[in-house]
Order: structure tokens, then C-alpha cells, then sequence
């Protein structure tokens, strides 16, 4: 076992203000992360770095299937058993799956979390197939689907993707088709399973009041001994050719995205292009979009913008919904604060608030330490590296007015824009 300590600095956290990391490598090539943590609740969890996009054709959905088969069944245990074995005492199992990686995690008292290792470990490395469960776990996946595309606030993203990604794994839903569901065997999803789910592709985690010699025990206990070697081929979407589509749906409301190709988590951009999302329409109810849509103009109950950065590209996205008849002039509006911060630098005296109020927003975050685990835990599997509190800040305190401009000339330009409207 290779062992690593890297030093966690400043974390502003009122638990733990400072901390050591600590990286382990297992011998079959597993990677372990280790956060001390002196709470009462501690978060153990096991990060799969294979998503809807390392399906081939033929398998649209099976991560996400995948996902919920482990949920069903081990060599050792049956689906009630996996669902008491920590909500017995009060603790939670959970799971998700994205276009790149697919976690399940479990939360639990500090005192039953050698309780909850175990469990994590068995639900994601034991997974036991059987034709009665798959076939009902694809009819509850098929209700899922009919259930999303009665949401076209939710369905709409995902035609957007597939567009903007057009002719790319990494632009096909998540939840996959019924179709494929219809065509899946216990042999083809055995296989997806067998390749994704090998020790180099995966990240064990914990974070707890616990040493870093009882996370080795464990993790030599319950993972050493698995074998296989992962060999994920994925192709990054280089061709682009932005879109404008018009889908009748017969919603009450319109529904409309405006984006295009966003940066990658490995972009240089992507600080100056956070703060720039931010600005246009984040989560505050003082962004551009909400203030000139929402606040003045009365046109829309949601509007948003939204960045998804991936390990080789990434996307963004405007979404509003809004009255037929006031679809044209939403959008207009929508380009309007698009060209404006193309063209109009902030003032020293909004770029500084913007950038308060941004970090302000990321510490809050901190605050939620499930959410920071799993953020942790992906940053460090992409990176090999923990975000730091003090470096953030460094890199969001740099960004000048002018490169705010050149970002958002780069991303926000016409000619780079696609649109989607459901009406």
C-alpha cells in the first residue's frame, strides 16, 4: 500500500479548521481518501468513475441501471437486508449516477460507521443479478422515465445536451430508453458492471472521527482483494454546430434553453467562468437575469443559467419558462444581458461584490458536509488533489474585469449560442 498525507490547510470549517488529508493506494490499485472529522456523523462512500457517457450504443442506461441493481441484491445479502442494515439505526444509504461518474454513499452516527464501511463496500463490489429483479427494476426505471418526460422544465436539458453534444456519448440521458431497458440481460449488464467497476476506477472515502489506520484496516478488509483493470476509452465532443430547435409540446408554459459549450473542470476559464454564471443568473435572487426577467419586466417565475463542467469539455445553459406570448421578448431580454457582459466591464465596485458574494456562497456550501464530502471526493478523483478554502479565494480574487469580458465574448457569443424552445 502506498500511503500519502497532503496537507488539507484552512477549510473555514467551525469543526475543523485545519486538517491532514490522507491518500491511500491498495495494492490492486484502489484509491482511499481519508477525511478526520470530530462530528458525531460521518460519511463513508465509494466513487465509480463510469457514467452514462462510457456506455456503447447498445447499453444507453446502464450505468443508471446499474446504480439501482446494486441496491438489489449481493452475494451476501438480500434488497430488505441492504435497506435495514443502516436505516435500522437511523442511518441513510444512498446512490447517484451522472454522465461520468456514478457514487453510493451511506451517512450514519459516528458509531456505526465501521457498520456502514462495511455495507458501502458490499452494496458496490458484490452485486448479484438475478432476471426476476432486473425485469421489475427495469419497469420501476421505465416509470421513471414516464415520469421525467411529464416534467419539460427537466426533459428539456436533456435534448439540450443531446444536441449541443450531437453524435457524442456524453449528450444521451441518464435514465436511458425504454428500449434499451426492454433489451438489457442479466449477462449485458453483468459485463457493463465487470468492466466499470474494476479497483482503478474507483474511489473509497471516508470522512469521519476515525485514524488513518483504521481506514487502511478496512479498506484492506473489504477491498483488497478485488481484481480488474478498467479501460475507459472516452472520445471528447470536439465538433459543434450550434442549433435552433422549436419542439411542440403543448405546454401550458414555453419552455426555453440558450447555451453552448462551456469550459471543462480542467479549464483554465473556469473560475472566471463560474463568476461570470454566477453573475448572469445564479442562485441569488440579484442576478441579471432574475433582476431584468423576473423583477422588472414580470415575465417569468424561474430563470436560471447553469454550468456543468466535464473532464474534457463542459456545458451551460439559460433555462426560463414563460407564457407563449411573452417567449420572443423573454429571449430577447436574455441576450440583451448576454451582450451586455460581452461589452460593458464590471465597475471595481461590482466585481468586488460579485466576488463576495460568490465565495460567500462556496463557504456557505462548506457548511453542508455531505455536499463537501461528495465534492471532495470527485475533485480528488479527477485531480488527485483536495480543494482548498485559502486557494480558492486566491484564484476568485484574481479575476480582472477584462478577463470577465474575454470569457463571457468567448462563450456568450452568437454565433456559439444554441436554443431549444418547447411550446
Amino acid at each position: 500500500m502506498h500511503t500519502n498525507k497532503i496537507e488539507g490547510g484552512c477549510y473555514s470549517h467551525p469543526l475543523i479548521l485545519c486538517y491532514m488529508v490522507h491518500t491511500f493506494t491498495l495494492s490492486n490499485g484502489l484509491q482511499v481518501l481519508h477525511l478526520p472529522d470530530t462530528g458525531n456523523v460521518a460519511y463513508v462512500g465509494m466513487y465509480i468513475g463510469a457514467g452514462t457517457r462510457d456506455e456503447q450504443p447498445n447499453q444507453h442506461g446502464y450505468a443508471h441501471l446499474t446504480e439501482h441493481m446494486l441496491f438489489k441484491g449481493t452475494h451476501k445479502r438480500s434488497a430488505g437486508q441492504i435497506i435495514n442494515r443502516l436505516e435500522a439505526v437511523g442511518g441513510e444509504l444512498n446512490a447517484y449516477t451522472t454522465k461520468e461518474e456514478t457514487v453510493v454513499y451511506a451517512v450514519s452516527l459516528q458509531r456505526d460507521l465501521s457498520r456502514a464501511v462495511e455495507l458501502v463496500a458490499d452494496v458496490a463490489l458484490n452485486m448479484h443479478l438475478t432476471p426476476q429483479n432486473l425485469q421489475k427494476e427495469c419497469e420501476v426505471v421505465m416509470d421513471e422515465i414516464d415520469s421525467y418526460l411529464d416534467s419539460p422544465a427537466e426533459s428539456i436539458i436533456d435534448d439540450f445536451e443531446d444536441a449541443v453534444f450531437l453524435g457524442y456519448s456524453l449528450g444521451r440521458n441518464i435514465l436511458g430508453s425504454k428500449q434499451s431497458l426492454q433489451e438489457v440481460t442479466v449477462d449485458s449488464l453483468q459485463a457493463f458492471y465487470n468492466h466499470a467497476y474494476t479497483p482503478n476506477n474507483l474511489l473509497f472515502f471516508v470522512m469521519g472521527n476515525v485514524s488513518p489506520k483504521q481506514v487502511e484496516n478496512w479498506a484492506n478488509k473489504y477491498l483488497g482483494h478485488y481484481t480488474g483493470v478498467c479501460n475507459l476509452q472516452r472520445t471528447a465532443p470536439t465538433q459543434y454546430t450550434p442549433c435552433q430547435l422549436v419542439v411542440e409540446k403543448q405546454t401550458s408554459q414555453a419552455h426555453c434553453l440558450i447555451g453552448g459549450r462551456g469550459p471543462s473542470a480542467f479549464s483554465a476559464d473556469k473560475y472566471a467562468f463560474t463568476l461570470l454564471n454566477n453573475i448572469l443568473g445564479g442562485p441569488a435572487t440579484n442576478s441579471r437575469l432574475n433582476m431584468s426577467l423576473r423583477e422588472k419586466h414580470a415575465l417569468v417565475y424561474q430563470v436560471e443559467s447553469q454550468h456543468t463542467p466535464y473532464s474534457d469539455t463542459g456545458i451551460w445553459s439559460v433555462y426560463l419558462g414563460t407564457d407563449h406570448r411573452d417567449l420572443n421578448k423573454a429571449i430577447a431580454l436574455v441576450h440583451r444581458q448576454l451582450q451586455d457582459l460581452q461589452e460593458k466591464p464590471l465597475s471595481p465596485q461590482s466585481l468586488q461584490k460579485a466576488k463576495r458574494q460568490l465565495l460567500a456562497q462556496q463557504l456557505i456550501a462548506i457548511e453542508n458536509k455531505e455536499a463537501w464530502v461528495l465534492s471532495v471526493a470527485k475533485n480528488y478523483f479527477l485531480h488527485k488533489k483536495v480543494p482548498v478554502v485559502a486557494q480558492m479565494e486566491e484564484q476568485i480574487n484574481a479575476i480582472t474585469a477584462q478577463q470577465l469580458m474575454q470569457v463571457a465574448q468567448h462563450y456568450f457569443a452568437a454565433k456559439n449560442l444554441s436554443q431549444l424552445v418547447f411550446r
